[in-house]
């Protein structure tokens, strides 16, 4: 039963990456609060994939290594996040693209799956 309930977290998540990324759009860099507010959200998101997604979703060799290393670069990035100060704009705005482009390169990796879709 866990396996089954893992199953279910894992393609909850990517869902919900894959709707992230769809809706992505430009951010006023000059907002703070909101460069704040977009790094929270795509680093808990990050933090529920390194959390849930545990294997690759795909029997193609190829495609499985490419998962795995999305993988480890995934819980490599989230065991590095820090606290930036609300009013860093630049900091904040370079942690967001990097965290979205992550965000990006899993959608683009595992987005397509027969487990996702």
């Amino acid at each position: 039963m866990d396996d089954i309930v893992r199953a279910a977290e894992q393609v909850i998540t990517l869902a919900r990456v894959r709707d992230y990324v769809a809706a992505m759009s430009p951010v006023d860099v000059n907002d703070p609060e909101e460069l704040s507010s977009d790094l929270t959200e795509a680093r808990a998101l990050l933090a529920e994939v390194a959390a849930t997604v545990t294997q690759p979703t795909t029997d193609d060799v190829e495609g499985a290594a490419e998962q795995i290393l999305a993988l480890e670069a995934t819980r490599a990035l989230v065991s590095e996040y820090t606290a930036i100060p609300a009013t860093d704009t630049g900091r904040l705005l370079g942690h967001l693209m990097t965290t979205e482009v992550q965000l990006i390169q899993v959608n683009r990796l595992f987005g397509e799956s027969e487990h996702t879709a």
